[in-house]
């Protein structure tokens, strides 16, 4: 069953398509746990998460990391191509509530990575849109997570 932890696929319920206003969610129940890759609405995620101008994420998976940060969220994605047409902006939310932010601006598909720390690091929200973002139901009064972003690190498959 998709969103186990025995499976190799968790799958995200939600929103579909660019969005252009505000942004677009999709969650798991159960959490996108390290080894899996999402799916959205039990369909690869380049069918659902999209941005304006071909930006597209292909692939998310979360994996364990050696090093400062335990965990890390790989994303296998291009952003918006052509002048003007900026980034598209992600955010995951992993089981504690914590909410980490990475924008895609290369038009190149390649491989980002948002490594961080987390006592539950199973992501059970995805988040994009076409602008700058802050996810709304996160409590304010919570302190900032902690995360690093790397980009363009190796061109994907």
């Amino acid at each position: 069953m998709a969103g186990s932890t025995g499976s190799t696929t968790a799958n995200f319920d939600g929103d579909c398509g660019e969005c252009t206003k505000g942004y677009y969610t999709a969650h798991s129940v159960a959490g996108m746990q390290p080894g899996q890759d999402a799916t959205v609405n039990n369909a690869p995620t380049q069918n659902c998460v999209i941005a304006n101008d071909g930006g597209t994420v292909y692939g998310i998976s979360v994996i364990s990391n050696a090093g400062f940060y335990s965990w890390q969220i790989r994303i296998d994605a291009k952003g918006p191509s052509g002048i003007g047409s900026g980034s598209m902006y992600l955010a995951f939310k992993d089981q504690t509530g914590d909410v980490y932010y990475i924008y895609i601006y290369s038009s190149r598909r390649e491989w980002h990575t948002l490594s961080y720390n987390s006592a539950k690091p199973a992501i059970t929200d995805i988040y994009w849109s076409n602008y700058s973002f802050s996810v709304k139901d996160v409590d304010a009064s919570r302190p900032k997570p902690e995360y690093k972003v790397e980009s363009h690190v190796e061109p994907a498959g």
